[in-house]
């Protein structure tokens, strides 16, 4: 990622212990990575301060934290500002438990400002506007097999820091545009589109599992990584899928290659990143991935709700 890093928002936090006499003051820095958050950015929360044994748990956006720890000490969890959500501030809540005394919650609030994000107008084949009859089970079936998996948080952590822009030196676009296929407004765009020529090696950005390996009628051949912690790359239209559900791959290692299947205007990569349910970023998300290092205990992994 050529050693760039997103902004960092430092907040500093103080949590009191609620039940033994005299209260315990354990102070907390959160850093909170990219500073400037928009529909669409994924974050970064690293924890330091936390005594030893202590533990740590959150809530943003609905959305429990699975918190990892580092081998500096320090914790990090991963979370998304979807797409879909409003501009304003949104609460943070961390909280601390230690020897089964509970540390009161302290809450924070992080900012998302409003994006324009523009309109893109398409021309695709009328049966991936309005699908036949016959086709809307499969397209229901689709749908809730890949909701199962935002549904999930593996507390398997499988990122080790190395990463891998797909299509280096390809530049990605229309991330959260806008879309209207063939005059109708559908969601925005939850990746960024890579052109490349069909046949072109796809590589996996960050070292995950295949959780997906599989043809599906809106993003053809599809591959899902799952890096741990509720983080997942996506890698869609593929002409050719050379991985199989629950392989383990490392970052670079080809996964597939470029194709035009399924819902598309000509051969390139669809390529995108979910943490839980939100739609993020996913060259936002590489920068964020890149050094960080983690393995999470079982234990202290927590699921989403």
């Amino acid at each position: 990622m050529g050693g760039r890093h997103p902004a960092r928002l430092l907040l500093p936090l103080l949590f009191l212990l609620a039940c033994a006499p005299p209260a315990t003051v354990v102070a907390l820095q959160a850093q909170v990575e990219p500073a400037h958050v928009v529909p669409g950015t994924p974050l970064r929360i690293t924890v330091s301060g936390l005594a030893a044994g202590a533990r740590l748990s959150g809530i943003f956006l609905d959305r429990e934290l699975m918190f990892m720890p580092l081998d500096d000490g320090r914790w990090v969890a991963f979370a998304g500002v979807d797409l879909d959500v409003k501009p304003g501030r949104h609460p943070l809540r961390l909280r601390v438990e230690e020897a089964g005394a509970s540390l009161l919650e302290q809450a924070t609030e992080i900012v998302v400002e409003d994006k324009d994000y523009p309109t893109e107008e398409l021309e695709v084949e009328p049966k991936y506007v309005d699908p036949p009859p016959e086709v809307s089970q499969r397209t229901a079936r689709e749908a809730a097999a890949l909701q199962a998996l935002w549904d999930q948080a593996s507390p398997e952590v499988l990122f080790d820091g190395a990463t891998v822009r797909p299509l280096s030196g390809v530049p990605g676009r229309n991330f959260g545009r806008r879309r209207v296929f063939n005059g109708q407004p559908r969601s925005p765009h939850s990746g960024t589109d890579l052109s490349a020529a069909s046949g072109t090696k796809v590589p996996a950005s960050a070292r995950g599992r295949v959780v997906m390996a599989r043809d599906l009628y809106y993003s053809g051949n599809l591959v899902v990584l799952d890096h741990g912690g509720g983080v997942y790359t996506l890698y869609g239209h593929l002409s050719r899928i050379n991985v199989a559900e629950g392989d383990l791959v490392k970052a670079g290692q080809s996964i597939g290659k470029v194709g035009a299947t399924g819902r598309v205007t000509g051969p390139h990569l669809h390529w995108g990143a979910r943490i839980g349910e939100a739609r993020v970023d996913p060259a936002v998300l590489l920068e964020l991935l890149a050094g960080t290092d983690a393995a999470a205990p079982v234990s202290q992994a927590a699921p989403r709700t």
